[in-house]
């Protein structure tokens, strides 16, 4: 009965994490939402796709009131809570981060990077349960890291010129940042269902952690723009000149490059801001450089929550509900020990590439035997579940 209870929800999961990636990556995409500039930050996609989970979360956690659920059940304990705010504070960077890749990547291409962390899990596993590490583990991880080459083939042997399946630093950054969340989560939502108090559902965990994420997101919305406002970030006094050209003239009209030449003078390696700039102009500077996101840090809070744009809007709170479907599933399933189930959740990779070949993409064979060799290697650790029962863990 548990194998059937997991194959039932991983296929729920499966689904909500690849139209998640969809969803994402077409509210990042001009041709879905009207044709303009997409003028909405990460931050605050994150902010409505939080909003929209906690909206789901509500009804449901309503549902299971009025149909007799007592208030009591709805309140995990101050241990859970705990696990559930730290789970929180890592999604909602982590969200930022999946807001962030789309607009400069198709998912196909940096999807399989961001599940890296489950080729460790059976050592998470060792570490907390105190589950064997097999030789299957081994081979597993020896896949993992094929099929992430597998794609670099072409220009590992010189048949391309271009590596177009590299990420850039700053993609790289946050694919790091993104294992590491979902690394630390993954942990945590044992740990959250395993320190619950008795009665405790997924839909109150999820309502509370909804809860938080909506506290840092509303902060970091409110706080960061204030501090980069206070620091005149985007009034930089000195930008080196391939940052100039790369970064801002590469993004911006000819009127605005002219005006920023008017006020930023080369010398050496540098563009030095000129002295005595009025105060209107200097506003003028602040908006053409907020516009190119050349603060990427600051950038990524930077709007109002009430955009002139509301398609991408659309499609991120549609990406809410898909993110309430499978955060209930992962604390529906988080009873058992993550190794046992976790890598099933990541066989969307597969189907992802085909999926990005009817929106238009270009997607190589490279690419696609890539991300089926990664998903064979995240499954291959669990291949051998006839020797190894899989039994909830007990609460503590």
């Amino acid at each position: 009965m548990e194998w059937i209870l997991i194959i039932v929800w991983l296929s729920i999961i499966n689904g909500g994490l690849g139209g998640q990636y969809i969803l994402n990556w077409m509210a990042n995409q001009p041709d879905y939402t009207g044709g303009e500039k997409i003028n909405v930050s990460p931050g605050v996609m994150t902010w409505w796709r939080e909003l929209s989970k906690l909206a789901w979360a509500l009804v449901a956690v309503g549902i299971e009131v009025a149909r007799g659920k007592k208030i009591k059940y709805l309140w995990p304990g101050s241990i859970s809570m705990a696990t559930i705010m730290i789970c929180a504070f890592t999604g909602v960077i982590e969200n930022i981060g999946f807001f962030y890749l789309p607009r400069y990547y198709s998912p196909h291409i940096y999807a399989p990077y961001v599940n890296v962390y489950l080729a460790f899990l059976p050592f998470f596993g060792k570490f907390m349960f105190n589950a064997e590490i097999r030789k299957e583990h081994w081979i597993g991880i020896s896949l993992v890291i094929a099929g992430l080459a597998t794609p670099h083939i072409p220009w590992l042997l010189g048949f391309a010129d271009n590596n177009h399946n590299a990420l850039d630093l700053n993609g790289i950054i946050w694919i790091i940042i993104i294992n590491s969340c979902l690394l630390s989560q993954q942990v945590l939502n044992n740990k959250t269902v395993q320190t619950a108090l008795e009665g405790v559902g997924p839909n109150a965990l999820v309502l509370w952690r909804e809860i938080w994420k909506m506290i840092f997101i509303s902060s970091a919305i409110l706080i960061i723009p204030f501090i980069g406002s206070s620091l005149n970030v985007n009034l930089p006094e000195k930008i080196s000149s391939i940052d100039f050209e790369n970064r801002i003239v590469a993004k911006t009209a000819d009127d605005n490059i002219a005006y920023l030449q008017k006020h930023y003078e080369r010398v050496g390696d540098d563009y030095i801001l000129k002295e005595n700039i009025p105060t209107a102009d200097q506003e003028n500077i602040k908006e053409i450089i907020k516009s190119v996101d050349y603060q990427r840090f600051f950038s990524l809070f930077e709007g109002s929550i009430i955009p002139n744009n509301w398609l991408p809007i659309l499609f991120v709170i549609a990406a809410g509900l898909t993110g309430y479907v499978y955060s209930f599933g992962f604390f529906k399933l988080s009873r058992f020990a993550a190794h046992f189930w976790v890598p099933y959740t990541n066989v969307y990779l597969v189907i992802l590439p085909f999926i990005m070949i009817l929106f238009g993409k270009e997607v190589t064979m490279y690419q696609i035997a890539g991300a089926v060799v990664v998903t064979a290697g995240l499954m291959v650790g669990v291949m051998d579940y006839s020797r190894n029962k899989v039994e909830a863990i007990k609460k503590k």
